[in-house]
C-alpha cells in the first residue's frame, strides 16, 4: 500500500473529498448491477412516494445521492472472499443505509435551527417525536429490509447502527449547552459516517459469509474511513472562499466541528464567537473565527487527525487476502490525504 502527496501542490480537503468522489462515479459507472438498482429505488423516493405527507422530497437528498455508501457494500464483498455478493441482497443493504441516512438528515432537521422552515417542516411530519423510531417509518422499512436480508448478521449489524447513531444524537443534543472538546468531536464522526461506512464495510463481508478477521477488518476501515470523511469535511469549511452562510449553519447545528473544538481546548473564547456566529452570519466574524482557529493549530491538528484515520483504515485492510477489490478500497482511503 502506497501514497503520498505530489511534491508542489498544496494539500485541500475539498479537493480531497472531489477526488473520492470521482473516483466513486467512477467505480459506481463499472458496478451498474447492484447500484443502478438503487439510483430507480432512491429515484421514486426524491420524486414523493414513500415519503411522510408534508415533506418535500428534496430535503432528503440536497446536493445528489453519494454513491459511496452502495460502492462500499460491493467491494467489501469481493475483498472479503474474492466474489461477488448477489446483486439483490447487495442492492437492499445499500437502501437499508439510504433509508436510515434519510432518516437521519429528517431527524437532524427536526433538531436544526429554531425558527428555521425545513425544521418546521420535518416537526411536522415527525410531530414532535425526538427518537429516530418517532414516527419516521424509512427506519421501520429500512428495518424491514435487514430481517430479510439472506445473511441473519445484517439485523444484528442494523440495530447496532441505530444505536450508534443514537448515541451520536444524545451527544450532539448534550454539545447545545457545553463547548465541544477534541475527544467529542471524533466521537461525534466515528459515531456518524463512521458507524455508517463500517455498517456498510461489515455488510457486504457477511454477505459473501466471510470470516471474522475479515468482516473485523472490513468494520476498522470503514469507521476509519467514515471519520476521515467526516475531517475532511470539517476542514473544507475553512479552506480559501468560505461560505458564510454555510459556516454559520454548521454553527448553528451545534454539531462539533474538529478545529473549532481544537481551538476552543487552547482558548475558551472561541466557542462563545462560534455560538455567535449560529446567530449571527457575518462575514467578519466568519473572518475573525477563521482566522484565530488556524492561528491557533486547529487547521493544522485537523488534518494530522485525518491523516492519522486514513493510515488506520489502510492498515485495517491487512487481513483480507490480497486483490484488486482490497487495493481499491486502499486506493479510496489514500485519496483523502493526498
Amino acid at each position: 500500500m502506497t501514497g503520498g502527496r505530489p511534491q508542489g501542490r498544496p494539500w485541500s480537503a475539498a479537493a480531497a473529498r472531489r477526488r473520492l468522489l470521482l473516483e466513486v462515479e467512477r467505480l459506481a459507472g463499472e458496478l451498474r448491477g447492484p447500484v443502478s438498482g438503487l439510483d430507480d429505488a432512491l429515484a421514486s423516493l426524491v420524486d414523493g412516494e414513500g415519503l411522510p405527507p408534508g415533506l418535500t422530497p428534496e430535503i432528503l437528498f440536497e446536493g445528489g445521492v453519494p454513491r459511496i455508501r452502495p460502492v462500499l457494500v460491493v467491494l467489501a464483498g469481493r475483498a472479503a472472499v474474492q466474489r461477488e455478493a448477489d446483486p439483490q441482497a447487495a442492492f437492499e443493504v445499500a437502501a437499508i443505509a439510504e433509508m436510515l441516512q434519510g432518516a437521519i438528515r429528517l431527524h437532524d432537521l427536526a433538531l436544526g435551527r429554531r425558527d428555521g422552515r425545513r425544521r418546521r417542516a420535518a416537526r411536522r411530519v415527525l410531530r414532535g417525536a425526538g427518537s429516530l423510531l418517532g414516527a419516521n417509518h424509512l427506519t421501520l422499512r429500512a428495518l424491514e429490509l435487514a430481517r430479510r436480508a439472506p445473511a441473519p448478521e445484517i439485523l444484528g449489524e442494523t440495530l447496532d447502527l441505530l444505536r450508534e447513531v443514537g448515541a451520536g444524537h444524545a451527544l450532539g443534543e448534550a454539545l447545545r449547552t457545553r463547548p465541544a472538546t477534541v475527544a467529542d468531536s471524533l466521537l461525534f464522526a466515528e459515531e456518524h459516517s463512521g458507524a455508517f461506512f463500517a455498517f456498510l464495510c461489515r455488510a457486504g463481508g457477511h454477505l459473501v459469509r466471510a470470516g471474522r478477521p475479515e468482516v473485523t477488518g472490513l468494520g476498522r476501515y470503514g469507521r476509519h474511513v467514515g471519520v476521515a470523511w467526516k475531517l475532511a469535511e470539517d476542514l473544507a469549511l475553512f479552506e480559501a472562499g468560505t461560505d458564510v452562510r454555510q459556516l454559520s449553519h454548521h454553527a448553528a447545528s451545534a454539531r462539533p466541528i474538529f478545529p473549532v473544538a481544537w481551538a476552543n481546548d487552547h482558548d475558551p473564547t472561541i466557542d462563545p464567537l462560534w455560538r455567535r456566529l449560529g446567530d449571527e452570519p457575518e462575514a467578519a466574524l466568519v473572518a475573525e473565527l477563521t482566522g484565530r482557529i488556524a492561528a491557533l493549530g486547529g487547521i493544522g491538528a485537523g488534518r494530522e487527525a485525518m491523516v492519522r484515520e486514513t493510515w488506520a483504515a489502510r492498515r485495517a485492510l491487512r487481513p483480507l487476502p490480497p486483490s484488486p477489490a482490497r487495493d481499491t478500497l486502499d486506493r479510496l482511503a489514500a485519496s483523502l490525504s493526498v
